[in-house]
């Protein structure tokens, strides 16, 4: 009688997982070193998710482009890869919970990218919608993503999605 050790017992065989983990940088600095890390040649991704925001100055308006989430780049590797981003001037630390990385689950990257690269315009009469009802908002370019209306007011809606754990403010153009 022989003993096989168990597949995952097995270095070799076992398939190196990448996962999303959250890693704190300087302040405007989030663009910079995604750029940074998605050329360097190592086995690494990073999505900082960004919006357009109009900005106004004593005697102009212009449009910029911010981070989403301020301080924070969502980094895609393989738990022994991790700290290579740590040779990036500007990488501050990564997020933890419980003394364990933070992990970003790949839905809610997909998620993040669905809000992020929509530019359709919703066009949905506002006094439909009431607080407290549950919608789908694939019919207005966010496949698969549902949330509770929070709040209506005007050509705004606040909807709170639950998977992210924050708020999606709709400006509903007329």
């Amino acid at each position: 009688m022989s003993f096989e050790p168990p597949i995952h017992a097995n270095k070799k065989n076992r398939k190196a997982v990448k996962r999303w983990y959250v890693l704190y940088v300087k302040s405007k600095r989030e663009i910079i070193i995604q750029d940074y890390i998605n050329e360097l040649n190592l086995d690494i991704k990073a999505y900082s998710p960004t919006h357009v925001v109009l900005k106004q100055w004593k005697d102009r308006k212009k449009k910029v482009i911010t981070p989403l989430l301020p301080k924070i780049v969502l980094v895609k590797s393989e738990e022994k890869l991790r700290d290579q981003v740590f040779q990036i001037p500007g990488t501050v630390k990564y997020l933890f919970e419980q003394r364990i990385p933070a992990i970003v689950r790949e839905i809610e990257i997909k998620q993040l990218r669905a809000i992020t690269e929509n530019t359709r315009v919703i066009d949905h009469e506002v006094s439909l919608l009431a607080k407290g009802i549950e919608i789908d908002l694939t019919s207005y370019g966010f496949k698969g993503l549902k949330g509770i209306v929070d709040k209506v007011s005007n050509a705004v809606c606040w909807i709170k999605l639950d998977t992210l754990g924050c708020t999606l403010k709709l400006t509903i153009k007329p």
